[in-house]
C-alpha cells in the first residue's frame, strides 16, 4: 500500500506532523497503539456477490435447458453446450473478479501497523500508520520527553511513511467499501 512520507519534529515549543503544528502545551495524550482492521464487511459482500453470480449462473442453465427442451428460441443441443459453457465461464469470471477484489481490499490489511495517536486539550487530534512498531514508539518516547522538558525539546525532523491519512475528531479510515478501521 503507498504512504505519503510525513515529517514529524519538535521545535520551540511546537509539534509539527506534516503541515500541521500542534504546542506542546496542548498536547493531552500520546500514545501507539496496533491497528485493528474490520475485514467482515468486505467478506461479507464477497460472499453475497458469490451466491448472486451462481444464481444468475443457475438461472441461466435452467434457461437454456427450458428453450432447448421446448423447442423455442431455435437452440438445438450443440448449441446448448456451447450455451452451458459459456454461462459457466461468465459465473467463473464474475466470481473470480470478485474474489480479485476481495483480495485487493484485504491486501494492506494482512499486514500488522501501528498508530500514533496525538490528542490535544481540544478537538484536534492525529494519527499516523506505519507498520514499524519501533518507530512508532520511538516518536511517541521523543514525543514525551518533549512535553516533559518544553523549553530544551528538540526533535529533529524525522520522515516517515504514513499509510493512511491523518484523522481528525472520531473519523475512521477506511478500506473497502463499508468497511471501518478501529484503534483500540
Amino acid at each position: 500500500m503507498a504512504g505519503k512520507s510525513i515529517t514529524v519534529s519538535v521545535s520551540k515549543r511546537i509539534l509539527h506532523i506534516g503541515d500541521a503544528a500542534y504546542p506542546l502545551a496542548n498536547i493531552a495524550r500520546v500514545q501507539a497503539e496496533p491497528v485493528k482492521f474490520v475485514r467482515w464487511p468486505a467478506i461479507r459482500r464477497f460472499i453475497i456477490q458469490a451466491v448472486i453470480w451462481i444464481a444468475l449462473g443457475v438461472a441461466a442453465t435452467f434457461a437454456i435447458k427450458y428453450a432447448v427442451s421446448h423447442g423455442t428460441g431455435g437452440l438445438t443441443h450443440d448449441s446448448q453446450q456451447r450455451y452451458l459453457g459459456i454461462v459457466r465461464i461468465a459465473a467463473g469470471a464474475l466470481i473470480a473478479l470478485s474474489l480479485a477484489r476481495l483480495l485487493y481490499r484485504l491486501g494492506p490489511t494482512w499486514r500488522r501497523q501501528y498508530a500514533l495517536i496525538v490528542e490535544t486539550s481540544g478537538m484536534a487530534n492525529a494519527v499516523i500508520i506505519n507498520p514499524s512498531r519501533g518507530l512508532i514508539t520511538d516518536l511517541v518516547g521523543k514525543i514525551t520527553r518533549a512535553l516533559e522538558n518544553p523549553d530544551q525539546a528538540y526533535i529533529p525532523p524525522t520522515v516517515i511513511n504514513n499509510f493512511t491519512n491523518n484523522n481528525y475528531g472520531q473519523q475512521n479510515a477506511q478500506f473497502g467499501a463499508k468497511s471501518t478501521m478501529s484503534v483500540s
